[in-house]
């Protein structure tokens, strides 16, 4: 089967409880940003999208490099993560499969993992719409959608993002086990203190 899932990797954040563009903090000689591009370069995702906040210019040469399909500047970044949802799906070709939503500040999400949510895609496709990526009881990103949920993603709004939809088919969400604790964000100086101790492990 040729496999066609469209990868977004959502980078449009203010990062206001961090008190700095934080996709743009270093880790382990790259910043954060670049972690997660380069994870989903070597992935079997088709083609990948990075959503930038247009307050932080330097996002854009961060994400401008070979094998990234399309950037897009999200001029409402303000309205909260949805916005970047729906900019995101506008650029997902026709014969995409489904949407794998990845977030800038998860740098230890593997390009295994991201094809471990593609496999179960593929495997549960007749029955399941929704692939979530589970941790133990911890449900986090990636959160893979099929094509036959891109119109409802767009009538989203706010900083749920695609929480609601999730919600809304959650019979239809099958749960992706990944081998590590690396569901969540960094959304603190003590969550990128927690990254960097990672960096010595």
């Amino acid at each position: 089967m040729n496999k066609k899932v469209w990868g977004i990797i959502l980078a449009a954040g203010y990062s206001r409880r961090m008190g700095t563009a934080k996709l743009l903090l270093p880790f382990k000689g790259k910043t954060i940003l670049r972690h997660v591009i380069d994870h989903a370069l070597h992935s079997a995702l088709y083609g990948i999208t990075v959503v930038i906040n247009p307050d932080i210019p330097d996002l854009v040469k961060e994400a401008s490099i070979p094998g990234i399909d399309k950037i897009v500047i999200n001029e409402k970044a303000s309205q909260g993560m949805s916005a970047s949802v729906k900019s995101g799906l506008h650029t997902v070709p026709a014969n995409a499969d489904a949407a794998m939503f990845l977030l800038g500040d998860l740098p230890l999400l593997t390009a295994d993992e991201m094809n471990s949510v593609i496999r179960d895609y593929y495997q549960h496709k007749t029955s399941k719409l929704i692939i979530q990526a589970k941790y133990g009881d911890q449900q986090g990103h990636p959160v893979l959608f099929d094509r036959s949920l891109f119109s409802d993603l767009l009538h989203v709004s706010g900083d749920e993002g695609g929480r609601s939809i999730i919600k809304i088919y959650k019979q239809e969400v099958y749960y992706s086990e990944i081998g590590k604790k690396i569901t969540s964000d960094i959304d603190t100086q003590a969550d990128y203190q927690n990254l960097l101790r990672e960096e010595v492990c």
